[in-house]
């Protein structure tokens, strides 16, 4: 059995806004029950399968780095023949990131006053490299350390793309996808702390590096439903097998060398398989739920909301302490993470809406104008639910 037609704007298909929304959903939660100081005992009323899937959370964000390395990709390979290609993906990259990104620096530069040089940093997209330089970095705007991953992938891919044949160019992603674990274990071996090894884009390549395989699949003559069954089939068989074999190591124990190196590792492959079987199923009953429009929508908005939510939390905790304090702290403890991330959710969504139309849609809407693309006589820009919503 095939898999349905591919088309050139794989890109726009609303299950990928579905994953992009599981993504930012899972970071969302996870910020909100585990990124603050809680009150002890704010968390032992919640039962604990609920606390194990929000503890995973922060995986979230490799994620979006598959989605991200995919999407990507799969543009990149699509447009490598025509004119200004360098000039096309950068004008299109800084118009989907750069207006709301410098906002939020300016807007976080009026509360975080003591992360001028954070700021700084962040301006020029090397946000992951403050504990490297030693330099103070602030908790809400903490979370531009994934950006500047993402912003350095697409410094070098492009170039990638364009000298490499898609075999080629497989062979380098699976060849970074080896190195990474490779150096992350030397680098731990050698006492480097993991929250450095975390943040840093040399050692995180290969969660884009395995949404470029899926990819350069995808736009093969090997993508079927039968070759995305074997992919994952044999995905999960070498996780169980690597998880079992690096248990006396500590593989999960979240700071051994061995767990340093691998945890990201089992966690593309995991989340590799699934992203080849919603690609191989894609319009198909096994994908509905990722086309439901409330995950819809939270795709659409996912980049303000992931850059917006920490900092509504501090502004709560803020306010707990101080102007609220008489209404806030009353409240039992677990009654104050769940007000948290009750507030988190609903301010976040709200900017987010708000951002979307009168700051994204506008710049978004100069793409093709500003790269020479002409849009058939009566187009619109596509609804949130089938955007371009890579980056």
């Amino acid at each position: 059995m095939t898999a349905p037609s591919r088309t050139s704007s794989d890109h726009r298909l609303p299950e990928l806004d579905g994953i992009r929304a599981i993504a930012i959903l899972m970071v969302l939660f996870a910020h909100a029950f585990l990124g603050f100081t809680n009150a002890p005992g704010a968390l032992s009323e919640i039962p604990s399968p609920v606390m194990q899937i929000i503890g995973h959370g922060w995986l979230g964000v490799d994620l979006f780095f598959i989605l991200s390395g995919f999407l990507i990709t799969g543009i990149l390979v699509e447009t490598k023949s025509r004119p200004n290609y360098f000039k096309n993906f950068y004008i299109r990259r800084a118009l989907r990131i750069m207006p709301l990104y410098f906002v939020m620096i300016a807007v976080w530069s009026l509360f975080y006053t003591d992360a001028g040089r954070y700021f700084v940093l962040s301006s020029v997209f090397a946000a992951n490299l403050s504990d490297l330089l030693g330099v103070h970095e602030p908790h809400g705007p903490g979370v531009l350390w994934s950006l500047a991953v993402e912003e350095h992938f697409y410094l070098i891919w492009p170039l990638v793309v364009l000298l490499l044949s898609r075999r080629r160019l497989f062979t380098v992603s699976a060849a970074i996808f080896v190195a990474m674990p490779i150096l992350r274990a030397i680098f731990a071996a050698r006492g480097m702390h993991a929250d450095s090894i975390y943040a840093l884009s040399w050692f995180r390549f290969d969660g884009l590096a395995t949404g470029a395989m899926i990819a350069l699949w995808s736009k093969s003559s090997y993508c079927s439903r039968r070759s995305a069954s074997i992919i994952a089939a044999g995905a999960f068989v070498v996780v169980t097998v690597m998880t079992l074999i690096g248990l006396p190591y500590g593989i999960m124990t979240g700071h051994t060398t061995s767990s340093i190196a691998l945890r990201y590792t089992q966690t593309y492959m995991v989340f590799g398989a699934l992203f080849v079987l919603v690609y191989a199923l894609r319009e198909t009953v096994w994908t509905a739920p990722l086309r439901w429009s409330v995950l819809q929508l939270t795709g659409a908005l996912s980049y303000c909301l992931y850059l917006v939510h920490l900092s509504i939390g501090d502004a709560f905790e803020f306010l707990g302490k101080n102007q609220l304090a008489g209404l806030i702290a009353p409240l039992g403890p677990t009654a104050h993470v769940m007000l948290r991330t009750a507030v988190m959710v609903l301010i976040s969504f709200a900017i987010a809406l708000v951002s979307r139309r009168v700051l994204e849609e506008p710049f978004l809407s100069l793409k093709d104008r500003l790269t020479g693309r002409q849009r058939p006589a009566g187009a619109t820009l596509p609804k949130a639910g089938a955007r371009e919503i890579a980056g």
